[in-house]
């Protein structure tokens, strides 16, 4: 099964929306482009409603 991927980039670099760790579901949402390290963002996943951290500098494009 394909791993799911982070939709288009903003201006800043983050994508819009990234992969949820715990559902795999890609209804989610930036809440926070620094998180508790600099090297993450915040986001907020809509379908188990769970905050998650995605790494920025991770190479996504594999």
């Amino acid at each position: 099964m394909p791993e799911p991927r982070a939709e288009p980039a903003r201006v800043d670099g983050l994508p819009e929306s990234a992969p949820c760790p715990f559902c795999e579901g890609t209804d989610t949402r930036l809440l926070n482009p620094f998180g508790g390290q600099l090297s993450v963002a915040q986001y907020w996943c809509n379908r188990c409603r769970t905050g998650f951290e995605f790494i920025k500098w991770d190479d996504h494009d594999d």
